[in-house]
Order: structure tokens, then C-alpha cells, then sequence
């Protein structure tokens, strides 16, 4: 069956990108057995396969040419039929990603534009030994596991542990970065293709690979927090934005440290044009580096970003010897209502920990797994998952604007932010790396390799969308899926949103114009087309599910604080309803999403909510 897979992979790839050559389609090919090996839903894998068994028989030349596969392609995305418009999809999304990653790390399509190629490096390795017990085990090292980290080491012996492994300080390239610091080598999404979930896996966490963009939660937000958590003035408080202005400082969050990049510059001249305000992004950065690099993402090779690890337990501030990467909680062990001891697997081998207290920082995605994986029962853990959906737009100028170069973000817009009962949607610049870019940009209306070889001339935005949508677990052992219903106020939003970026790139005088689409919705100045009839084209795939493609890089929600059992899975202390010795410090506490991208709100919480202890 793998000689039929490999016979129909060759078939779609050569007609999607004809002019590629032997290597180039080889790197792709052995990328693409990659995902079908190690994509976490077995289920929508196997769909997959099955599609490419049946189609690689000869009868399907009767009815499809190998030159018109492209249109076909296009067909099933648009299809009326939900399994035909989600294999377009998904098909459209993974040969992308095969032709933007290589197994080495160093795909021959990189050969085409100037992209900077980094060698592969190696993970720094921490030699020592797990403790038999430990007073508090912080489980989770990034925005939340930090500051727990710091708070508590001067009251309890410490230990933080995490699965992931420390960066090794260098700039990284694509596949490197994401296989080793990214969950599911940043390939994980939600059930039946919906949304693609990026979550950082190393020391540090997300702080350490995200885009250093850095916004305070919203007086809004904070208080329609206290309304759902049926407080007055708990998060909308002094002590809380307190909290809010000691991690900015310690950070060093300003707008001061960050410009606009040449890649957001006729966006902006657009926006203004459109009537669309925008600011720029403060930024957690200690030098000028990071407004040139671009590769935050995989990781800071100049020591710039002021990372989880940097700012609360680096060297200077927390027992080394009490780090202990590469170590996965598979489980707590629960006693009547404590924690005694934490299971770990580290090497391969199951390692049980005694505790006296236990803080989870592991991540909305993690965080709900390891206490079902106990035997915790709540009814809304592992619930309510909000995921900020992005999609995203991408225009094309004359003069070259290297999409993945400079500042990460530059500019964001929250004109829209509250656009309709505190739910609406950001705008904000967004840093196009390849393996970012060919998956959501699929441009199936013209040969793939000429769309490659312009994209130093391309520059995108994203739409951020506070959801109302909520999703949750499934598959809860070993490897959890997560399924999430995308609603049509939602969806409408980022269309919404969409439209306000469309509109920028035209009056900033882009010639293409394309929107993250399945097909790609695609608009060029040279053939007349009206803008607003292209316009009038993307308000027609409202409440189309499958048709836009969506990402998301903040998981929230799914163990929330409450003071009810009956409506919450942490108290206001932030310790775990029945159990006594067991707290989260993470997104997964907040009442909602954010609004903003969380970092910030991530550590606050926690400062707030571990200075309880």
C-alpha cells in the first residue's frame, strides 16, 4: 500500500509544482511519509491514506488527467460536501508543509529565494540526577511555571520540571526549530484539520520561541473576568495590575524596543488609508538584535529576549541543579485530597517523585492531561478550550520585503477588538517564514514554484479572533486530541478582520492580494478585477467551515478559575478544587480568552495568584 501512496503523492506533487526537480521532490516526498507517520490524529491520517490508495489506481485517469489534478484539487475544496472540502484541505495544507521542510532540515526549495539557511545544531544536554522528593515540583517552565519558580524558591525547595530541553542559544533553522522546540514538531491540530496548534516544548516554554509581542490585558477583559468568576474587583484590581505593571518592568516591556519592519511598512501606509488605526507592539526585548534577526521563533541567538528562563530562574536566580529537562509528568498520585507524589519519565525510565506541593504550568494542552491521566474528576476540566483562531493575508509589492526579516511584529490594531459584546478581533503584522507561509497560502491558482520563487516580495498580517467557540478533549490517555467547534459569530469575525487587511494591501498599492483559503483566494491589480468584487467573494464563504485555513498559537481556558466546583477547576487561590496540595499557574486558569496575545496576562496571574501561597 505504500507503493500506492508514494504513486499517487508523486501525481498530485508533480502537477502542483511541475518545474521542481528531482531532489526538490524527494526532500517533499520523505517530509510527507513524515507527517503520515507522526501526525497525532491517527483517525484523520487514516482518512488521508485512504484518499491516496484509491486515487492512485489508473481507473481515476479516465475521469482525471494528471494535468488537471490542480483543478480537482480546487474542485474538492470548494465542494458542498464537508469530507471533500476537508480533504482539500488537508491535502493542499500537507503538500505545502512537505515542500517548505526537509527531513535535514534543508530543503532544496530554500534554493529559490534568499532565505538565510542555518545549520542544525544540537540540544544543549543536562546531566543530573532526579531527587527522590521534592518540596514543590513546578511542573512547566514557560510564562506561568517561571514566575511560580521564583516566587517560591525563597519559602520551598524547588524543582522545576519540563519535557522540553534547553535551546542551545543559537538561530535555528525551520525544521530544526520546530521538531525540537514545538509540540508534534508544530504539526498538532485540532480534530478533522480545523486549526493548526502552535505550543512551545522547551525551557521556557512558549516565552522562549514566541514573537516577543507583549500587550496588557484589557481593562475589559479583566472585568468581564470578575463577572464570570463572579467576583467584583478581583481581576480588575489594584493587586492584580500591580501584578500586571512588576512582570512589565521586569521584562522590560516597552514599544520603545521594537520599529516597524520594512515587510509592515505599506501595510500601515494601507491602514492609514483604510481609516484603521494602528500602534506599535511593545516587546520584551533587552537589545537592538531582535529588530533585525526575525528568527525568534526558533529560538534567540543573541541573547535579546527577556524568556521565562532568562528574566525568572536563569543562572542568577534559581538552583540550576533543580532544573530538570527532557522529564515528562505522566501523572500525579493522588492520596484522598493530596498529592504525595508525581510520575515522571525521563531516559525512558518511570520515576516516582514525593511531593509536598505540586504547581501544573504545563500549558492549556497539557496542563487538563496530566490531572485526567491521575484520576481527577471535574466536569469542566479539559472544557472550554479557547484558542484565539488566526487567519491570515498576504500581499505582494514591487520592492522586496523578506517577509520573515526584522521586528517579528510591528504594528497591531485593536480598533476591532470589542466590536460587538467584548468579542472581536486584533489585527497585527505577522513574521512569514516558509514553513508558516506554503501551508496557508496554497497558491493553487498559478504554478507553485513561480509563486516560490516571488515570495522575498510578499508581506502578511494576521486576523486574532477573541473566541466565543470553545473546544475540549478527547482521546484523554497518552496522547490527547482536542476538538474545537469554530461558531459562526466567530467565523464572521475573521472574515470581518480579513477584509480589513484586504482593503490595506490594496490602498498600499499591493499588485496580489491572497487570503489564507482553501482554494486560495487569490486578487491581482493586472487583470481589472474590481477590488470589492473580490471583496464581495470572500463575504460569500461565511459560515463555510473548511474554507479558511486557521492557526492558533494561544490555547486558553480549559481548567478555569472559579470559586464553585460546580462551575470552575481552581479556587481564587489558584489551588485545584479537592485537592490541597495541588495549583495551576497557567493560561488554562483564565474565565475567557485574553483578547490579546497572553504572555503578559500568563505571568501576571501567576504573580498574582503564587504570592497567595
Amino acid at each position: 500500500m505504500e507503493k500506492r501512496i508514494v504513486k499517487s503523492f508523486r501525481a498530485i506533487f508533480l502537477s502542483l509544482y511541475p518545474n521542481f526537480n528531482a531532489e526538490e521532490t524527494k526532500n517533499a516526498e520523505e517530509y510527507f511519509f513524515f507527517i503520515l507517520k507522526n501526525y497525532p490524529d491517527k483517525t484523520e491520517i487514516a482518512q488521508l491514506r485512504l484518499f491516496l490508495i484509491l486515487f492512485s489506481f489508473e481507473i481515476r485517469k479516465i475521469f482525471i488527467k494528471d494535468v488537471r489534478i490542480a483543478t480537482y484539487l480546487k474542485r474538492l475544496q470548494k465542494s458542498n460536501l464537508m469530507l471533500n472540502r476537508k480533504l482539500g484541505v488537508s491535502i493542499t495544507a500537507l503538500f505545502g508543509l512537505s515542500t517548505a521542510r526537509s527531513l535535514t532540515g534543508s530543503s532544496a526549495v530554500y534554493n529559490y529565494f534568499n532565505y538565510p539557511k542555518y545549520k542544525n545544531n544540537t540540544i544543549e544536554k543536562n546531566h543530573y540526577q532526579l531527587p527522590k522528593s521534592i518540596e514543590v515540583a513546578v511542573v512547566g517552565s514557560g510564562a506561568g511555571g517561571g514566575v511560580a519558580a521564583n516566587i517560591l524558591k525563597d519559602k520551598y525547595e524547588v524543582g522545576i520540571f519540563d519535557k522540553g530541553s534547553f535551546l542551545n542559544n543559537e538561530t535555528n533553522n525551520e525544521t530544526f526549530g520546530y521538531h525540537n522546540f514545538y509540540e508534534s514538531y508544530a504539526m498538532q491540530q485540532t480534530k478533522n484539520y480545523n486549526v493548526l496548534l502552535l505550543a512551545g516544548k522547551s525551557i521556557g516554554g512558549g516565552t522562549s520561541i514566541n514573537w516577543t509581542t507583549s500587550l496588557r490585558t484589557p481593562e475589559q477583559v479583566l472585568q468581564e473576568w470578575d463577572s464570570l468568576s463572579l467576583q467584583t474587583g478581583y481581576f480588575n484590581s489594584s493587586e492584580f495590575n500591580q501584578s500586571l505593571d512588576f512582570v512589565s518592568k521586569k521584562l522590560n516591556v516597552s514599544a520603545n524596543n521594537n520599529h516597524i519592519p520594512q515587510k509592515e511598512i505599506e501595510l500601515t501606509k494601507g491602514m492609514s488609508l483604510n481609516n484603521i488605526n494602528y500602534e506599535v507592539i511593545p516587546t520584551n526585548v533587552s537589545n537592538s538584535h531582535s529588530l533585525e534577526c526575525g528568527f525568534c521563533t526558533f529560538g534567540c541567538g543573541y541573547d535579546s529576549r527577556n524568556t521565562s528562563y532568562s528574566a525568572w530562574f536563569g543562572k542568577d536566580k534559581f538552583d540550576q541543579n533543580n532544573i530538570f529537562s527532557s522529564t515528562t509528568i505522566k501523572k500525579l498520585i493522588l492520596r484522598g485530597d493530596k498529592a504525595t507524589h508525581i510520575e515522571v519519565e525521563h531516559n525512558s525510565e518511570i520515576h516516582t517523585i514525593g511531593v509536598d506541593k505540586v504547581v501544573l504550568a504545563g500549558g492549556s494542552l497539557n496542563t487538563p492531561s496530566i490531572l485526567l491521566n491521575s484520576g481527577y474528576k471535574n466536569k469542566h476540566l479539559g472544557k472550554h478550550l479557547k484558542l484565539h483562531p488566526v487567519s491570515g493575508v498576504a500581499g505582494k509589492f514591487e520592492n522586496e520585503q523578506k517577509p520573515w526579516a526584522g521586528s517579528m511584529q510591528g504594528i497591531y490594531s485593536h480598533d476591532s477588538l470589542f466590536k460587538n459584546n467584548n468579542y472581536g478581533y486584533l489585527l497585527e503584522g505577522l513574521p512569514m517564514h516558509p514553513s508558516l507561509f506554503f501551508p496557508f497560502f496554497p497558491n493553487n491558482n498559478d504554478p507553485f514554484d513561480g509563486f516560490i520563487r516571488d515570495y522575498n516580495f510578499w508581506s502578511g498580517s494576521i486576523v486574532l479572533t477573541s473566541d466565543t467557540s470553545s473546544g475540549k478533549i478527547i482521546n484523554k490517555k497518552n496522547n490527547p486530541l482536542w476538538s474545537y467547534n469554530f461558531n459562526d459569530f466567530d467565523h464572521n469575525h475573521l472574515i470581518d478582520g480579513l477584509i480589513d487587511l484586504v482593503r490595506s494591501y490594496y490602498l498600499g498599492e499591493a499588485n496580489e492580494i491572497m487570503v489564507a483559503s482553501s482554494p486560495t483566494m487569490h486578487w491581482k491589480r493586472s487583470s481589472g478585477q474590481n477590488i470589492e468584487e473580490f471583496i464581495s467573494n470572500i463575504q460569500k464563504i461565511k459560515n463555510q467551515k473548511y474554507r479558511l485555513l486557521l492557526g492558533s498559537a494561544h490555547q486558553m481556558g480549559t481548567a478555569r478559575i472559579h470559586p464553585n466546583p460546580e462551575e470552575g477547576v481552581v479556587d481564587l487561590n489558584g489551588k485545584v478544587h479537592g485537592l490541597e496540595n495541588v495549583y495551576i499557574t497557567d493560561s488554562s486558569t483564565f474565565p475567557r480568552c485574553s483578547g490579546v496575545n497572553p504572555m503578559i496576562t500568563i505571568q501576571a496571574m501567576s504573580h498574582f495568584l503564587m504570592s497567595k501561597i
